[in-house]
């Protein structure tokens, strides 16, 4: 009784409240709630990153289709060294990333009038081009018929420099279709089914 009436002497706005007393002890709640917090917010912030790189991938896979789809769609024909070129080219676009990494595919898909679009030339990098005379499925309303379309597609396997967030690979895929703009088709002319062309041209 003596040490409680010094205490209250020392601070009168100290008062014994025993067990109901510890609803009003505030000491440490900012702590608690931060540990609480800061987990979701850590998450959230690293889960922010990841989504704009995610989103920066994206858009260098997009830019790089559309850009190869567009130059090839420029030409009358389409030699080894204007494929070469277009790797150099999508090896720019595609910076800070390695294009060596991707799969890109440029392929002439052509329609004689009887509604089935057949490959006419496909070349390919890190992936397989489409067989000559395959028939591959258009997007209604794209294909003329009779007549010709380039098809640009890119692929990129996306693997997160923390981890934390996106933890497993995610491929990041984008597809173009332009008709050509010079001519009704575009030729392919190969010298060599091999060599420094970095896209294998159908055989």
């Amino acid at each position: 009784m003596a040490r409680r009436t010094l205490l209250s002497r020392l601070n009168p706005r100290l008062k014994w409240r025993g067990i109901r007393g510890l609803r009003y002890n505030e000491q440490g709640i900012s702590a608690v709630e931060f540990a609480l917090v800061a987990p979701l917010l850590i998450m959230l912030y690293l889960g922010a990153i990841e989504l704009s790189f995610l989103m920066e991938v994206d858009r260098r896979v997009t830019q790089t289709s559309a850009s190869l789809g567009d130059l090839t769609a420029r030409l009358s024909t389409v030699t080894d060294s204007d494929m070469a070129e277009m790797f150099a080219a999508a090896k720019v676009l595609m910076e800070p990333y390695e294009a060596n990494a991707a799969q890109m595919r440029i392929s002439s898909v052509v329609d004689n009038g009887d509604g089935n679009p057949k490959v006419a030339w496909s070349d390919a990098h890190n992936i397989s081009p489409y067989n000559k005379g395959q028939s591959i499925t258009i997007p209604a309303s794209i294909m003329p018929s009779p007549g010709s379309i380039i098809v640009a597609e890119v692929n990129y396997d996306y693997e997160s420099e923390f981890g934390y967030i996106i933890t497993t690979s995610k491929t990041i895929s984008d597809k173009f279709y332009l008709r050509p703009r010079r001519v009704s088709e575009i030729a392919r002319i190969t010298t060599s089914s091999s060599g420094t062309n970095p896209f294998g041209p159908t055989s």
